[in-house]
């Protein structure tokens, strides 16, 4: 068994047991989980800059998602238009369009705050998002628990699985994804602040 340098202490108590005790979401707050899509080898993914479509690489190829509706708008089997050292996605449907910032196997990153405060991260092996103001650190020792807010909702418990997670550009939309899963939440649009 291995001891942390500076010890579990309460805070990591606290959180492992609300994360132990909480279930998967399937809605949280104003998002829905969409689907799960089963993807083969998934390397990477990105969102366009203006919409909520989404660029998603995997061993077997390319594909453009509408992410609030999970439609597939195009795959391709034979390329996946990642430039790995980037990372950046060539939509090879439309090879003139921007090139999607990518998150996956080789780096990169997607959002993880919205404009309007939601927030998404891993912890422990669990990707979990919070509310504005929320967070599952409020429930350690070095804060009053009684004026902050501890909530967060559990998206997913895929350990080192998890590949990629984060919100689209629009804010309207989320992913947290492994290699051979993706699941895929939304909302309406937020409201203006």
């Amino acid at each position: 068994m291995m001891q942390s340098l500076f010890g579990a202490g309460e805070t990591g108590d606290k959180i492992d047991a609300a994360l132990s005790a909480a279930t998967v979401a399937v809605h949280a707050g104003p998002w829905q989980q969409v689907t799960v899509l089963t993807v083969g080898g998934l390397t990477a993914l990105g969102f366009d800059r203006a919409s909520d479509t989404m660029l998603v690489t995997s061993a077997s190829g390319q594909s453009v998602i509408d992410a609030p509706t999970a439609t597939i708008l195009y795959r391709n089997r034979d390329n996946d238009g990642l430039d790995t050292s980037a990372p950046k996605g060539t939509r090879l449907d439309h090879p003139a369009d921007e090139r999607f910032d990518m998150a996956g196997l080789f780096g990169g990153g997607l959002r993880f705050v919205t404009d309007d405060g939601w927030s998404v991260e891993t912890i422990r092996g669990c990707c979990v998002l919070h509310p504005a103001n929320a967070s599952i650190h409020f429930l350690g020792p070095k804060w009053d628990s009684s004026s902050k807010d501890a909530t967060f909702h559990l998206l997913d418990r895929g350990g080192e699985d998890i590949r990629a997670f984060g919100f689209s550009w629009t804010g309207r939309t989320m992913v947290v994804a492994t290699p051979i899963a993706l699941s895929i939440w939304a909302r309406p649009a937020p409201l203006a602040l």
